[in-house]
């Protein structure tokens, strides 16, 4: 609801009301050092550009922990998973329907000299979608001693086409 005082355009609300007191020590209005949308954007994109250096040089810095997947079209579903990480006792590797599920479970505790505690769980969880040209029946899976994990499965054999005669029946048209 707008009142006169809203239609004044010299006068403000402040020389209406006299001497006006407030809670906060600063008396000026808390919007006047909020920066502008203009300079938010600018270092909102600093910081992404920031972030996205950093991330670039930390991926070149890493070691790789990624999968490789390779889906020929003679060479059926092969997936290659870094597990250096893990034991080949604390990996699972399962099918699921048309998914293949990787698991690894870690838990490491420790004890300092001082008597302090620690203790970590580690978890690695992947999972790919067979093809269904693939037989996900005949899948294997080999660690190599780097602790590269390699999951493959052949594609289906096509069924052998068998030599028949096909009779011609006498009949009408």
């Amino acid at each position: 609801m707008l009142c006169r005082l809203h239609f004044s355009p010299s006068a403000t609300l402040a020389s209406r009301l006299g001497t006006m007191r407030t809670l906060w020590p600063y008396s000026e209005s808390i919007f006047t050092e909020m920066p502008t949308v203009e300079k938010i954007r600018e270092f909102m994109n600093s910081f992404e550009q920031l972030l996205s250096s950093q991330g670039a040089a930390a991926a070149e810095r890493a070691p790789s922990t990624g999968t490789a997947l390779t889906q020929g079209s003679g060479e059926g579903f092969s997936v290659c998973q870094d597990v250096k990480d893990f034991s080949p006792e604390q990996l699972s590797v399962k099918v699921v329907g048309r998914k293949v599920v990787l698991v690894g479970q870690k838990e490491t505790q420790s004890t300092d000299e001082t008597g302090s505690f620690s203790y970590k769980y580690e978890v690695l969880k992947r999972e790919w979608d067979v093809p269904e040209e693939v037989d996900a029946e005949a899948l294997t899976c080999s660690l190599s001693k780097e602790g590269q994990l390699r999951i493959e499965a052949p594609r289906l054999a096509l069924p052998a086409a068998s030599e028949r005669n096909v009779p011609i029946q006498r009949g009408r048209l």
